[in-house]
């Protein structure tokens, strides 16, 4: 993996390798890149997707690498700015008036001054307490106020850039470096004067890309926006020492704001009367096929407020505030413009929804991306004359790159598959239900429990069980309640017990326990040693195309006259599928059964694909007893 990498940088073209875990590739990649950067003077850009793989890196593989090459280098991390505390805004926070902060709002601020005086990088990550998130958004680093002009090198974010600007290795993540990347004006460079690029967990790019690329405009947004200028309930905000009739404008405002997303609301539910969905979470997007769903009773107040704000920002001896409040006008703007956007669909390439709370009480989000992703990701990363490398543990399908490169636009990008060191017939068996009704089957449900509890206890525990739905998820662990309890067996489930970072921490310390795991527990999750010996797959994951760009997607490969479901549903599942039981196997010494609950894998033409894509192990079929049945050979 090195040598390839090296060959890549050496003539500046691009690659993409899937490296299975255990290779080592992190290493791979990052001394060949250091080797290269410090000897042409360029620098190494690596972004991952998880804030995991990122302290990872600058913990113990940037050290790693320096011990070994013998060589000094310099190495930085960078997030986006609103992560890091500005303290020019800090200084103007603290001597603004009690209209603005005041009570607790002032108490926090003093809290954020205490920390200040003695954080190193002043990122939000560090601070020993939660702030009120409008106290925090009057301090961290604000585009426009917070330049390198106004803050100079006092601030932590113009801190942090300048070292970002002059290390040898800047680490920073996939959304970061989309937004900018956007933001480039030439195309001799990606984000930093002669970089490369390192993209690790790659697989996670066309989502993260398309979010960089998409809009979104919520109601919330443009309420914490009002507020900042003036929140009627509390008499605080940028303009609390104004006239009566600049307020009353901004409350004006509000409601207009509310009777907009309202209406949106409501014609959103009324598209969706009568569909069907399966899940209540589904309710939540609906796609917007005709421009005008509603009247732009917007924009008029918007305009309206943003120049009365313009006017004041020309008064003399305003200082500070001038600058916060062109940067809260230019949010309005901003909000005018989207909502414009929305109602017109001004854009054929995009795909538009709407984002429906899950409570009454919230209100919509209007969202819009890129229908087909390709045409953006691939010019802007494959470049002639400059180098991206790609890698990750699951970017194949059926032994080909061919669909990844599809997805991201580097059909001509030359690929690398790597073998997995593990010795999987050793360390792994798989075992498939061949007799369990197949999921959309009403048996399936109610057999389901007992099957996933007869897996569990072939090893007691020490289990990850993956669902593709919430509902039957809280479903079959409300009717396991009780069987775990009298096993004695503790049962952590997703979104019932916890925040996602404390429930895999608890997994790992109690090495009997179970957990039930949605979408984010199929991927990025490394639980090597006993703790995990039991991975439990409830069905293929097939996404149900009710997401509006899943839906675009899969309009536009029919209408170009392609296959849909070979050509998007079953590679996307396969990978995803990948993903999962790729949590069961993650050091040389882990041994584990892999548990299919899903019996089309055996009974559709599909499912070799599926059974092809798992490492060669034994393959034991069990009964409807839970009996293992027939052991077949080895996959191939």
């Amino acid at each position: 993996m090195s040598e390839a990498i090296a060959e890549a940088l050496e003539r500046t073209e691009h690659l993409i390798i899937e490296a299975p875990t255990g290779v080592g590739k992190t290493l791979a990649y990052l001394i060949p890149a250091v080797l290269y950067a410090l000897r042409e003077g360029k620098r190494a850009v690596i972004s991952t997707h998880t804030r995991n793989l990122q302290e990872q890196l600058l913990r113990n593989d940037i050290p790693l690498a320096r011990t070994l090459l013998g060589k000094p280098f310099s190495a930085a991390t960078l997030k986006g700015r609103r992560n890091y505390l500005c303290t020019t805004r800090l200084r103007s926070a603290m001597t603004a008036p009690a209209s603005l902060f005041g009570g607790d709002d002032r108490n926090d601020l003093q809290k954020i001054q205490l920390w200040a005086a003695g954080t190193t990088d002043g990122d939000a990550d560090g601070l020993p307490f939660t702030p009120n998130p409008e106290v925090w958004n009057a301090v961290c680093s604000e585009q426009g106020i917070c330049t390198p002009r106004t803050c100079g090198s006092d601030c932590f974010y113009q801190r942090a850039r300048e070292r970002a600007r002059s290390a040898d290795v800047i680490i920073l993540n996939h959304a970061l470096f989309f937004n900018l990347l956007v933001l480039q004006e030439n195309d001799d460079r990606y984000v930093f004067d002669n970089d490369f690029v390192i993209f690790d967990e790659a697989h996670t790019l066309e989502a993260v890309a398309g979010n960089g690329a998409g809009k979104r405009l919520s109601h919330r947004q443009i309420l914490t926006t009002l507020h900042r200028l003036y929140n009627p309930k509390t008499k605080k905000g940028l303009l609390a020492d104004e006239t009566k009739s600049l307020k009353q404008l901004v409350a004006k405002t509000e409601k207009t704001v509310q009777a907009f997303f309202d209406s949106a609301a409501q014609a959103g539910r009324a598209l969706t009367a009568g569909a069907g969905f399966r899940e209540k979470e589904a309710m939540r997007l609906v796609r917007i096929r005709s421009p005008h769903l509603i009247p732009d009773i917007l924009a008029e107040p918007l305009e309206a407020l943003q120049a009365a704000i313009q006017t004041i920002e020309q008064k003399e001896g305003l200082g500070e505030l001038r600058q916060e409040l062109a940067v809260t006008r230019r949010s309005l703007w901003e909000a005018q413009i989207l909502a414009g956007e929305f109602l017109k669909q001004t854009d054929p390439g995009f795909t538009y929804w709407l984002e429906l709370a899950a409570s009454r009480g919230e209100r919509a989000a209007l969202c819009a991306s890129p229908s087909d992703l390709t045409s953006f990701i691939g010019p802007r990363l494959f470049r002639d004359g400059s180098s991206v490398i790609l890698t990750s543990a699951t970017l194949s399908v059926a032994g080909s790159l061919r669909y990844f490169q599809q997805r991201i636009g580097g059909g001509g990008v030359r690929t690398l598959i790597l073998d997995s060191p593990f010795d999987h017939r050793r360390q792994m068996r798989i075992c498939i239900a061949r007799d369990i009704p197949e999921p959309d089957t009403p048996g399936y449900h109610d057999v389901l429990p007992s099957w996933i509890m007869r897996s569990i206890d072939l090893t007691g525990g020490k289990a990850l069980v993956l669902f593709t739905s919430n509902t039957l998820m809280r479903s079959v662990a409300a009717t396991l309640a009780g069987e775990f309890a009298r096993r004695d067996l503790r049962l952590l489930v997703q979104g019932q017990d916890g925040q996602r970072h404390w429930l895999l921490e608890e997994f790992r310390r109690d090495i009997q326990s179970v957990l039930f795991g949605l979408d984010s527990f199929w991927m990025g999750i490394d639980v090597p040693g006993e703790a995990l010996e039991h991975v439990v797959i409830t069905r293929l994951p097939f996404a149900v195309p009710s997401h509006p760009l899943t839906e675009a997607r899969l309009e536009l490969i029919a209408r170009d006259g392609g296959n849909a479901f070979l050509e998007y549903s079953l590679p996307e599942a396969v990978l995803k599928f990948r993903q999962g039981a790729g949590r069961l196997i993650r050091s040389q010494t882990d041994t584990g059964i892999l548990t299919l609950l899903d019996s089309r894998i055996l009974h559709k033409s599909y499912g070799r694909v599926f059974l092809g894509s798992l490492p060669r192990c034994p393959v034991e079929l069990l009964s409807a007893t839970g009996e293992v049945e027939e052991i077949l050979p080895d996959l191939e």
